[in-house]
């Protein structure tokens, strides 16, 4: 008898976007380019339909549209929520609407998982339209609580959620993002929340994804100094342990520098961070929707 050659996985995908029609129609339809994706969750943040209204019919595109600027965590959950329901999902791809990932790239990321039992989930390398490699992890000094790029053979602490595929025990075992971030942060304490568990992860330097500069900093603008800072202050409250004034040392820094730059909105926006890190809402959105 011929040997049975077994199904190829089925993967649904997460794509979270913010007022950027034009990078998420490039990004779903590079997904939809390959057999393997069989769902596609298309969450809009702070939708007024335009998104939606971009697509041609296509059974496997569904969409959930949020009233709110619900911030990463939450709208990637969301999704991800949505396919976890759904049994026919074998593996979950969460990319940035920004990011493209061809076939041949995300067949090789999917192969990785079917080779590798041992793996949760994996990451491809970074590449920028200019031609700029990154790695898709990245390490976390516990002593300066600064980030670097792994070195050759080093082992990330984390993976970078500009792109990822995991299995669906991983959320089982291991929860979904922390609702208390907004932005920025959430993918470090996700990487080292996976460790605690023990469940492996790493990065597949063959498969590549072109990862453009993210349309919306430039639309939230200074904003994005209190979602950094509100998520480094929630790090530090989870994972600082003994080392965890250093950090707050770092960010005091990070006023001052701010400020003696001449932005003054910039520094007040860190400080505003700061503060709502300080007690870290869950869902954090619902403070940052009250920020001026």
């Amino acid at each position: 008898m011929p040997e049975q050659v077994p199904p190829a996985p089925r993967v649904g995908a997460v794509v979270l976007t913010w007022r950027d029609r034009v990078q998420t129609v490039a990004c779903v339809e590079h997904l939809l380019a390959s057999p393997l994706i069989t769902r596609v969750i298309v969450v809009d943040n702070e939708a007024d339909g335009t998104i939606a209204d971009a697509f041609e019919p296509e059974p496997r595109i569904g969409f959930r549209e949020l009233a709110h600027n619900t911030g990463f965590a939450v709208g990637v959950n969301t999704g991800i929520r949505d396919l976890l329901d759904d049994p026919d999902i074998d593996q979950l791809l969460i990319i940035n609407n920004d990011a493209t990932l061809t076939p041949a790239d995300l067949d090789v990321l999917v192969a990785r998982l079917v080779d590798d039992e041992s793996l949760g989930a994996v990451g491809p390398r970074i590449v920028t339209p200019e031609g700029a490699h990154f790695s898709a992890g990245g390490m976390l000094n516990r002593f300066t609580w600064s980030l670097r790029q792994p070195r050759e053979g080093e082992q990330p602490d984390f993976l970078t959620w500009a792109c990822i595929l995991a299995r669906p025990s991983v959320f089982e075992s291991a929860g979904l993002l922390d609702e208390r971030f907004f932005m920025y942060w959430e993918d470090v304490e996700f990487g080292l929340r996976l460790t605690a568990h023990r469940i492996s992860f790493t990065e597949v330097a063959s498969a590549r994804l072109v990862h453009a500069v993210s349309s919306s900093h430039s639309r939230a603008g200074s904003r994005i100094l209190a979602y950094s800072s509100e998520g480094f202050r929630h790090l530090l409250r989870l994972h600082g342990g003994s080392t965890r004034v250093l950090g707050y040392a770092r960010l005091l820094l990070k006023v001052v520098l701010t400020a003696l730059k001449g932005d003054i909105r910039g520094a007040k926006y860190v400080l505003a961070g700061w503060r709502i890190g300080r007690d870290a809402p869950s869902p954090a959105w619902v403070a940052f929707d009250e920020l001026a």
